[in-house]
């Protein structure tokens, strides 16, 4: 390493890098501060380092939107800092969640039990994370420093280039530094002495795997990683950055080049790197649900024994659009999207078929007439479908409230137990229902369609405590009702319909999903440092099964329905698209509520910014890769 001598201190470490959309360092600085003071580099009295991370772009890029923004998000963190157990330090966790051009973050290395390394006297560790923030284009990079010296002064002197360095020794000063090349392709942690268990993340619309994805590869490899030896499954993490910056050009178009990515991986890891893959899951978020479902069906086509050879594990869902958007969206954003505003992606979601679009991948044989021509529709159809019914686990992630992206019954598969939901009642109080880790699984046996939001005759209810959650719905509206499932114990279809809730979801806005974004709050040092201050939690945990689906309510309906209703086509559409999901799959639907922007926080996008989401992140980790389900990964056969 090096160390530099300026007249008001010494600067220690003194590096530029340039990132593109998706790009990110991190930095693990290791110190023996002993050694420092032997040296004479610090003093016995100092107990503490300055750290300055400046994004070097120009501040007249500050407004740039259309191929930006060109800033970074940083956050520092002492080695025995974890997100789920109390941290006693009384220093802040140092964070800034948009470093603009010409900015600067300034933070503070300090010598404490926090940073110490377990079991050495005077060794420190702190690990750093600079992401870059760009969103759209894939041509564009920004560049940052970063410094590291004795004194603030020090490290922001523009003289520091030209100051001649000399080198210290590793076990003085040591920093390891990875991209994110690397540390989406870090080995399993046995190597080639077990079989591996390959994970595949995709991410959603203006999204990347690098930055975006990041926290949720560092969970699940951290809760593998901690399983013992006898069942641990060996987990490697990957992810296909091609189609950044792609997200317009249509579902077919991104989930092909996923399971082509995915055939050539495991070839490449199977042939050149000779490991075993004998498991494989898949976990998208938001438009990666419907991307990583179009890859699976891909690739069954593509190489039909493919999934006879590696183990289907886990389908995993985060925030979804199963079913599109179309009846989510209000008319003036739906339009358009019917006239390209995201391209073929837009069409796609709002269920509009395209023509002239390339059918590479999507039929087992051409010209099948038999499948239908909407691509949401077309993914689980047979024989597809027995691929997805594989799957030892197949889960999905909703948010209640605070997502206008994606909302509850797009990604939910339209189909809930609102009887399930009582426990909902203590979230007014900002309690936790039960644990944020787990719950206790239960299997549904009322479930109701959940009504768009148009279709609504809301009033504000006052026999309930949460109105700002849940509102009453008059008995008036039949689109619970007519959904009801049939009790598996008493199959009496009115006596459901009868008992029902009539609850549905608090109104969500596409619109307000954007803007929180820009707006939504930081968590205080309070939420980030003690698990106990946080209220976000799961409210909902349960198997549903394909024998408590409700008869369709779309089918023989008269024609006149269609002019007197005019969404009576795209109800309709969509109900087969749930129907064809769960008519012959067991489900586990995990309901959470999140504090806003919901849509981001579920997979907490960074770090420190959406730890509102850390709740599901962890619960999708132990739940999938922990413990329990290692044990029974461990005993599971190839079909």
């Amino acid at each position: 390493m090096f160390q530099s001598t300026y007249e008001n201190g010494k600067l220690l470490f003194n590096e530029f890098r340039e990132h593109k959309i998706g790009g990110m360092s991190r930095f693990k600085i290791i110190i023996n501060r002993n050694r420092l003071i032997e040296q004479g580099i610090l003093k016995p009295e100092d107990q503490f380092l300055h750290l300055r991370i400046k994004n070097e772009e120009s501040p007249l890029l500050r407004g740039v939107w259309i191929t930006g923004p060109y800033s970074y998000y940083v956050d520092m963190r002492p080695i025995n800092y974890d997100e789920n157990i109390r941290y006693e330090g009384k220093e802040p966790i140092e964070f800034m969640e948009n470093l603009k051009p010409d900015q600067a973050f300034k933070a503070t290395l300090r010598f404490n039990k926090g940073s110490q390394v377990e079991g050495t006297d005077g060794t420190y560790c702190w690990i750093v994370d600079i992401l870059s923030q760009l969103a759209l284009v894939s041509f564009v990079a920004i560049k940052f420093s970063i410094r590291i010296g004795t004194s603030r002064r020090v490290t922001k002197s523009k003289k520091s280039r030209q100051v001649k360095t000399t080198i210290l020794d590793k076990e003085t000063f040591n920093i390891e530094e990875w991209d994110e090349n690397t540390l989406w392709n870090l080995p399993p942690k046995y190597g080639h002495n077990k079989s591996v268990h390959l994970v595949i993340i995709t991410h959603g619309i203006f999204s990347n795997i690098g930055c975006d994805m990041l926290y949720m590869k560092d969970k699940i490899e951290q809760v593998s990683n901690s399983v013992d030896d006898s069942i641990n499954s060996n987990v490697i993490v990957r992810g296909y950055m091609g189609n950044m910056g792609k997200s317009e050009r249509g579902i077919h178009y991104l989930g092909k080049r996923v399971g082509d990515y995915i055939l050539k991986l495991v070839d490449q890891l199977q042939g050149e790197e000779k490991y075993c893959i004998d498991k494989i899951s898949f976990i998208g978020h938001s438009l990666g649900g419907p991307t990583q479902s179009m890859a699976i069906h891909y690739i069954q086509v593509k190489r039909p024994d493919f999934f006879e050879r590696i183990q289907p594990i886990n389908f995993i869902t985060l925030a979804s659009p199963y079913l599109g958007v179309i009846g989510d969206f209000p008319f003036y954003l739906s339009v358009p999207l019917d006239m390209g505003f995201l391209g073929l992606t837009g069409r796609d979601l709002n269920l509009k078929y395209t023509p002239f679009q390339s059918k590479d991948g999507l039929y087992i044989e051409e010209g099948n007439e038999a499948f239908p021509r909407l691509i949401l529709e077309i993914i689980p159809h047979e024989p597809i479908r027995s691929i997805f019914e594989k799957f030892t686990n197949r889960t999905l992630y909703a948010n209640v409230v605070n997502d206008g992206i994606v909302p509850l019954r797009t990604a939910a598969l339209m189909y809930l137990d609102w009887k399930g939901l009582a426990n909902v009642d203590k979230v007014k109080h900002n309690e936790k229902p039960e644990s944020n880790s787990q719950m206790e699984l239960r299997e549904g046996s009322h479930i109701s369609e959940i009504p768009k939001e148009e279709d609504m005759d809301i009033k504000t209810s006052e026999r309930l405590h949460f109105p700002n959650l849940i509102k009453e719905v008059r008995r008036k509206n039949k689109k619970f009702g007519r959904a009801q499932t049939i009790d598996v114990i008493n199959s009496n279809i009115e006596s459901n319909n009868k008992d029902v809730f009539k609850y549905a979801p608090d109104e969500a806005s596409a619109v307000k999903s954007a803007l929180s974004t820009l707006t939504a709050p930081i968590p205080s040092q309070e939420y980030i440092k003690n698990p106990e201050a946080r209220t976000d939690s799961i409210i909902h945990d349960r198997i549903y099964r394909p024998d408590q689906l409700p008869p369709r309510h779309y089918l023989d309906r008269p024609i006149y329905k269609k002019i007197v209703y005019p969404n009576e086509n795209v109800n309709r559409i969509q109900e087969r698209i749930a129907r064809e999901w769960q008519e012959t799959m067991e489900w586990r639907k995990v309901l959470v509520k999140i504090q806003p922007d919901s849509h981001n926080n579920i997979v907490v996008r960074r770090r420190f910014t959406n730890l509102y989401g850390n709740v599901a992140v962890t619960h999708m980790a132990n739940e999938h890769f922990g413990v329990k389900a290692c044990e029974k990964y461990s005993k599971t056969l190839i079909r």
